[in-house]
């Protein structure tokens, strides 16, 4: 939720304000007589091709209309090598990379074109994929799919990084590979972008047989069902090789989806990697929870405002550490005894008293939104954003120049900096924590002006040196240049992708390797209002994309609705309607349904019929009880109210029982689970309950 703040002395009243879902009127903050109505353009940046690039592809097709092949594969050619980074519409609000719209179009050239084209670029595209199949290495076979995709060996390349896929377990980015083996025309309700290898001399009885494989594999029993459904009517009766026997497909897998249903679930790990328990922002625990007494707590404090109204803190837990942090403090509990992790007379393992100062000094006014902390833990080191929690400010602020940085800590050596990072740049700030893949560190970060830009980049993780940074958009914002915000926009990484709910009117999905853009999609924002009067969707502080089973989830901050897009290309699935504003978490994916919470809990079907519905809600009436951000773990629903945790069977949304707050001197918070105990953060201090046995 969004507020103007005029003076430092009613910063606590003002914050407290934050989280309770009420407003505040500035006429009356110091007599102060501004407008805070806002009324935005509609326009959002982005890189996209400019008027050479689009007359160049123009030319190529005029070349195609007449026939001349060559002329219009080295036009396609020079447009894909010298702008593939740029963006083409495919229609009003999503965009695809110049790169793949060029693929788009080699994969259409007629036959006798095509066979010109891959005299051109064959040679190249078998070794790289020779080389990738050698070496079992999925840059190089990318390199293929990205740069030669419509080449002889396009489709050897998707079923090489298939297998990669499935081994790692990536079921849905082997289902992606797989799909653009199966030629466009086939697929019913197929878009005009839909890229898809234009002759592949696979047998489609077996790839369609690996594809019904990976949906019983990820657990999607439902999708598996129709999919033999059709299977059968395509391809009756087609045998081939499956598990390195000699089988009728039907048959075989119609088996193994009734004996999928005895499978044991592979285990969960118990860490909290990050926010919301994974780099794809969802985590399902498998143990219930067992709230007991309270086992140990731990006071918690914002170097600004020192109160205890605001739910800012985002603990996660690495083995048997809680790590939590502020602006300029790092702690590390022990999670069975709430004491310093390593016998130290503090938990703080790591503290900027320099900034600290700074900071505790600044003057808070004019500042909208609520600060944040959070942190992620990759291959036993952690990775936070510290410093001012501003993210953009008028060019007079004080906090221009007051930046973010970056560090990395060693937990294996109790803590150990290994490395600092700043922006390096007046005017520029990290958004949230990072995430990580092991060899590098992914961050958005935010260009502050009259029109702020978001950008991501990546960095390398032993060292902290960049190594390459794209902008993505820039947009309005209601603020419009004229006060600070305080931001923290989180990235979700998967499979290589990354995925960034920029909250100024588009989503994108990045390449890790390079950053390039793969696709943008714009959604409707909403352009008025007034910030004395804030919307609830405005209260969606930390909302990233939620990643499950190639579906992306979003509920931006600027717009009413929650969004579903297929992650692979961008496309909208479908959108609810305006009256799930109130949503400000999105909690995961549970059979066909996401479960999200704010002020009410709710399930939303996400299905092919009825995605975007209100299934299940609670409490049905205009009040909303919500609290702080609830968990999933052991088939239930932890929903924290200011009084009171509420459990939800996961599935049919029954209300199970009600866990009373009060009696334990215990406000709600955020929550999150580890080994079967619930973990509670909220404005003032964390708690840790018992569980059975302690």
């Amino acid at each position: 939720m969004v507020f103007l703040l005029q003076t430092a002395k009613l910063i606590a009243f003002c914050v407290g304000l934050l989280m309770f879902g009420r407003s505040l009127s500035l006429a009356q903050v110091d007599g102060m007589q501004r407008n805070t109505q806002y009324d935005l353009a509609d326009s959002v940046q982005i890189d996209r091709a400019d008027s050479t690039v689009l007359s160049h592809l123009e030319r190529a097709r005029a070349y195609l209309d007449d026939r001349q092949w060559d002329d219009a594969i080295e036009t396609i050619r020079n447009v894909m090598e010298n702008s593939g980074d740029k963006l083409f519409g495919v229609t009003d609000r999503r965009f695809i990379s110049i790169r793949q719209y060029c693929n788009l179009k080699l994969a259409r050239l007629p036959a006798e074109a095509l066979s010109l084209y891959r005299m051109r670029v064959d040679p190249l595209a078998e070794n790289w994929y020779r080389e990738g199949v050698a070496r079992r290495d999925p840059v190089k076979l990318l390199l293929v799919v990205d740069q030669a995709f419509a080449s002889s060996w396009g489709d050897d390349a998707l079923a090489a990084l298939a297998d990669l896929a499935i081994g790692a377990g990536h079921f849905a980015e082997a289902r992606a590979y797989l799909e653009k083996i199966v030629p466009g025309e086939s697929l019913a309700g197929a878009m005009v972008d839909w890229l898809a290898f234009p002759d592949t001399d696979y047998d489609l009885a077996m790839i369609r047989a690996r594809l019904i494989l990976v949906s019983i594999l990820e657990g999607a029993r439902s999708r598996a069902e129709a999919e033999l459904t059709q299977y059968k009517k395509l391809h009756p009766g087609a045998q081939g090789r499956l598990g390195g026997q000699q089988v009728n497909y039907f048959d075989a897998l119609s088996k193994l989806l009734v004996e999928s249903e005895r499978w044991e679930t592979l285990p969960v790990s118990d860490n909290w990697d990050t926010f919301a328990g994974s780099m794809w922002r969802e985590k399902i625990a498998t143990k219930v929870l067992d709230v007991g007494r309270i086992a140990w707590r731990v006071a918690l404090r914002d170097v600004v405002s020192k109160k205890e109204s605001r739910l800012s803190f985002n603990p996660i837990v690495f083995d048997n550490l809680v790590l939590v942090n502020n602006q300029t403090e790092i702690r590390a509990i022990d999670i069975r005894t709430g004491k310093s992790a390593w016998g130290h007379d503090s938990t703080v393992v790591f503290r900027d008293k320099a900034v600290a100062k700074k900071i505790a000094g600044s003057n808070l006014s004019d500042v909208l939104g609520t600060p944040q902390f959070t942190m992620t833990v990759d291959r036993g080191r952690v990775f936070a954003r510290m410093g001012t929690v501003v993210t953009s400010s008028p060019k007079e602020s004080l906090f221009s120049a007051e930046s973010s940085y970056l560090v990395c800590l060693d937990l294996r050596a109790q803590g150990r900096l290994v490395w600092r990072v700043g922006t390096q740049q007046k005017g520029w700030f990290f958004e949230g924590s990072p995430v990580v893949d092991g060899d590098n560190v992914y961050v958005a970060m935010r260009k502050s002006d009259v029109q702020p830009q978001a950008h991501v980049a990546c960095f390398d993780a032993l060292t902290g040196q960049r190594r390459w940074r794209r902008f993505v958009c820039s947009a309005p914002t209601p603020v419009e240049g004229s006060y600070s915000e305080c931001t923290h926009d989180l990235l979700t990484l998967k499979n290589g992708t990354l995925y960034y709910n920029t909250n100024l009117g588009a989503v994108a999905a990045l390449e890790s390797g390079d950053g390039l853009i793969k696709w943008v999609f714009l959604y409707p924002r909403v352009l008025k209002g007034d910030l004395r009067k804030p919307e609830p969707q405005m209260r969606r502080e930390l909302n990233p994309c939620l990643y499950d089973g190639g579906t992306l989830f979003v509920a931006p901050k600027d717009s009413r609705r929650i969004f579903a897009l297929d992650a692979d290309g961008g496309r909208l699935l479908w959108q609810t309607g305006s009256q799930a504003r109130d949503v400000f978490h999105l909690l995961g994916v549970v059979g066909d349904k996401l479960i999200a919470s704010g002020e009410r809990i709710y399930w939303i079907g996400i299905g092919r019929h009825g995605g975007g519905s209100i299934k299940y809600l609670w409490p049905n009436g205009p009040r909303g009880l919500g609290f702080g951000r609830g968990v999933l773990a052991g088939g239930n629903v932890y929903w924290p109210t200011r009084r009171s945790i509420f459990v939800f069977d996961q599935l049919t949304a029954k209300m199970k029982k009600k866990i009373h707050l009060v009696p334990k001197g215990v406000t709600g918070g955020n929550l999150l689970a580890w080994k079967g105990r619930l973990i509670l953060s909220n404005g003032s201090e964390l708690v840790s309950f018992s569980v059975t046995g302690d």
